[in-house]
């Protein structure tokens, strides 16, 4: 498999250096892609495959899970991964299940309601088994642990109001900066982000830089502080340290996506 790699790369540097249609060029490029991707996937210790596997499932990404657990167990069927593998498979096999029937119940209440239907159209669903919870948050919403981001979600629970959620990440290469609060800058108005009860900051060195976030329930006080982040027209979030201070323009897709949640949420709690 690393001869065709090799052989690949070296067509794809003669194929530059003589000029060929860019559909060739394309199609070459994407079978190399391929190839470093299957290589990287043979690399992959029992271990590993199952750690994946994990966090897809604490992701609530089952179906994902399940893929790596089947990958795993075809691939090393004595390993010890295998074993605690197939134990949890029929755990992300039950979720699989259940998870369909909430979301089709939902999907029933969205066809009988317009206004329901357009607003959690915009939405992305996951069913938590353990916890009977339905998480909604926008389609655009697919941040990693090492970005800087701002977006709102919505928990449901069946026959009870749903709750709507704040999260917000800060990540630096570098430096922490030590949050000590976060101010929201809405078209020259300030609102101000502290601890509701200490230890709401949290702070962990993961892919090789220094990540710090908050991710609570939005209380009453809050909102207006949402709702204007939904319809204003510069907004900034300035992070405030212990010794220094990091201020950025939030995007008009996190501006846009938390105006959807907002949509979604308001659409739900009219349902109940």
């Amino acid at each position: 498999m690393k001869t065709s790699l090799l052989f690949n790369i070296i067509i794809l540097i003669v194929l530059v250096s003589c000029g060929v249609p860019q559909a060739d060029f394309d199609k070459l490029k994407q079978e190399n892609e391929k190839l470093k991707n299957e290589i990287a996937e043979c690399q992959l210790t029992p271990s590993q495959i199952f750690e994946q596997a994990n966090e897809y499932y604490d992701a609530l990404e089952y179906l994902k899970s399940k893929d790596r657990l089947i990958s795993l167990i075809d691939k090393y069927p004595n390993s010890k991964e295998t074993k605690k593998g197939k134990g949890l498979l029929k755990k992300v096999e039950k979720e699989i299940i259940e998870t369909s029937k909430a979301l089709e119940k939902d999907q029933l209440k969205e066809n009988n309601n317009e206004d329901y239907k357009n607003a959690i159209s915009k939405m992305k669903k996951k069913y938590d088994v353990d916890n009977e919870v339905t998480w909604y948050s926008d389609k655009s919403s697919n941040y990693t642990n090492d970005q800087n981001y701002i977006q709102t979600y919505i928990g449901k629970k069946e026959k009870r109001k749903p709750w709507l959620a704040l999260s917000i990440n800060y990540f630096a290469k570098n430096d922490w900066l030590f949050i000590q609060r976060i101010e929201i800058i809405v078209d020259g108005k300030t609102f101000e982000i502290e601890e509701y009860t200490p230890g709401e900051f949290n702070s962990k060195e993961e892919s090789e830089g220094k990540r710090e976030w908050i991710d609570r329930v939005i209380k009453g006080l809050d909102m207006p502080m949402i709702k204007a982040i939904a319809s204003g027209k510069t907004i900034k979030i300035k992070f405030v340290g212990k010794d220094d201070l990091d201020t950025r323009t939030i995007s008009k897709q996190e501006k846009k996506a938390i105006k959807n949640v907002l949509e979604a949420f308001e659409a739900l709690e009219k349902a109940e």
